[in-house]
């Protein structure tokens, strides 16, 4: 889609503000698609929030998917690779693995300055009311969406990992009901599909989990509980330690509060695996 194309959307009448960021970038596409939401909004002198409400009137969640598609759809370049390309150079100033350790250790530290328990036992709380509990993620996200079906499902809660191609994704919004609970991952950017499957939790009144290192994800309709922690700096190498950190913590809670059903069921799971063991 070329950027006539993209800025075409806005229709037959834009605002004047509207106006000023298609002129920012018509001016300078291949540095103003590296630029974040403030400064777009300063070499347009309007508003972030001007900024965030242009990019949804394209079609995109907010800023972030909207600068990502200009620098991948427009001019064959990623996100990704930029935020590569800085952590290489930050890399380069001591050695990796000390590098990597203290990040992991200062995210982690900072973890508990924007959480704490109080803001993970109500999704705790949800899961133990769900009938089936449906978990989405994309990209390295998936990874965490495995390790909640795995020890969820030991604990004794009906997961479901949701597929990412529209029909079969179709199929499992179609088994949602009343008091489930979607558990969804957004990093660096809320992937499209996040506010559908939103969207559509609350048509059915099941509860929506949101763990993201978005601050304030420009997501519609909001969803029940947003739990967001920063992953690192821009630039820094940015592994999962911070969200599998909340994963653990949500599971533990879990087993805090419904002693009963998850040692009844890590019991019945010990004695199927001493069978299993014999019969080799």
């Amino acid at each position: 889609m070329s950027l006539n194309e993209l800025v075409a959307r806005i229709g037959d009448r834009p605002t004047a503000a509207d106006r000023r960021l298609m002129d920012v970038l018509r001016a300078s596409p291949r540095e103003t698609a590296f630029l974040t939401a403030d400064q777009m909004a300063q070499r347009a002198g309007v508003n972030p929030a001007t900024v965030v409400r242009f990019a949804r009137k394209l079609g995109f969640d907010g800023y972030p998917a909207l600068r990502a598609a200009l620098q991948q759809n427009l001019f064959g370049v990623s996100e990704a690779a930029e935020r590569m390309r800085q952590r290489i150079r930050r890399l380069a100033r001591g050695t990796v693995l000390k590098t990597l350790i203290e990040n992991e250790i200062s995210n982690l530290g900072r973890l508990l300055e924007q959480l704490d328990d109080a803001d993970i036992r109500p999704a705790a709380r949800a899961i133990m009311r769900a009938p089936q509990v449906f978990l989405f993620g994309v990209g390295h996200a998936g990874a965490l969406t495995h390790l909640l079906d795995s020890r969820l499902g030991r604990a004794g809660y009906r997961t479901r990992i949701m597929k990412h191609v529209p029909r079969d994704m179709a199929a499992d919004l179609l088994q949602a009901c009343a008091r489930d609970v979607f558990i969804l991952f957004a990093f660096n950017a809320t992937h499209p599909s996040v506010a559908k499957i939103t969207a559509h939790a609350r048509s059915v009144k099941a509860v929506c989990v949101l763990i993201t290192d978005i601050p304030a994800p420009s997501v519609r309709p909001a969803p029940d509980i947003v739990l967001t922690a920063t992953r690192g700096a821009e630039g820094d190498p940015r592994s999962l330690s911070v969200p599998m950190a909340i994963c653990n913590a949500l599971v533990l809670h879990l087993s805090q509060m419904d002693q009963r059903r998850t040692i009844r069921n890590l019991e019945s799971l010990d004695k199927v695996r001493r069978k299993l063991e014999q019969a080799d």
